[in-house]
């Protein structure tokens, strides 16, 4: 991945999402920022624990450095998709972003211009879509729940089905999560993969022992998600996955496995140029 420095922020690119022309994108850490500790650095999120003012301020760090106002869905640990597009052509973007507050999804898919899909992450994947011919673009959030409910193979449906997109002509990108190193599941976590086959086909579990011999098991969300976008039709050409388990880079990224108590979010944004 690509790292840039801006104005009180350090953000990663996707090498392949930024060559795309008028495409704007970003994987923000946690370094620079206005919030002070536990919450240190560029935090997000306006329900963790933090002050409000210092995560909208944030926010607006990230608005500001890609020169995007940002738009959030809220986020409901499953599996559906909404669309993001203006009721009328002239429709403001508060009204829009009023609307979309009220939406409830993990995964978010426009043609519109001039706005950022966004979204705070902890652990879970972020997917990042995008779709040259179409010019379409989706923002998944794909954490245990949604890598069980294939939440990456069902954006790509909701692309194909409203946009016309075909998978194998999308740019995608998986960010930061937590992966096998850092993450214990239980058998329930497990057992929730085996309901849809493409999510049962495509996890990345592992067995590990301790040192008492007792064998745990452990999920790589990362890599869950990014087989489960081969799966769906991704060339493995089109598709860039971050190396990072936020679990082991606390220097960079926030984690709710490792710090459930007093931890940020680190924002995520993909977004078309006016």
């Amino acid at each position: 991945m690509i790292k840039r420095t801006g104005n009180h922020c350090v953000y990663l690119l996707f090498e392949r999402l930024s060559q795309a022309h008028g495409l704007r994108h970003g994987v923000f850490t946690r370094q620079g920022g206005h919030s002070s500790p536990p919450f240190d650095g560029l935090n997000v999120a306006t329900t963790t624990g933090d002050d409000p003012a210092s995560a909208r301020r944030n926010q607006q760090v990230i608005a500001s450095e890609l020169g995007l106002p940002l738009i959030s869905a809220r986020i409901a640990h499953g599996c559906d998709s909404c669309v993001i597009e203006r009721a009328t052509p002239d429709e403001p973007l508060e009204e829009l972003r009023a609307r979309t507050r009220q939406t409830v999804a993990d995964a978010m898919i426009t043609t519109e211009t001039g706005l950022g899909l966004f979204w705070g992450f902890g652990d879970c994947a972020p997917i990042l879509l995008y779709d040259p011919h179409h010019r379409a673009i989706a923002l998944a959030h794909g954490g245990w729940r949604g890598a069980a409910g294939a939440i990456g193979p069902r954006t790509v449906d909701a692309m194909r089905e409203r946009f016309g997109s075909r998978p194998e002509e999308l740019i995608a990108g998986v960010g930061p999560a937590i992966q096998s190193c850092c993450y214990q599941v239980s058998d329930a976590v497990y057992d929730a993969f085996q309901r849809d086959p493409r999510a049962r086909d495509n996890a990345s579990f592992i067995q590990r022992a301790d040192e008492n011999g007792a064998s745990s098991l452990y999920l790589d969300v990362t890599e869950s998600n990014a087989r489960q976008l081969l799966a769906a039709g991704v060339r493995p050409d089109h598709l860039d996955i971050a190396p990072h388990c936020t679990g082991c880079a606390a220097d960079l990224f926030y984690s709710h496995r490792k710090r459930p108590h007093a931890d940020g979010r680190f924002g995520v944004v993909i977004g078309l140029a006016g």
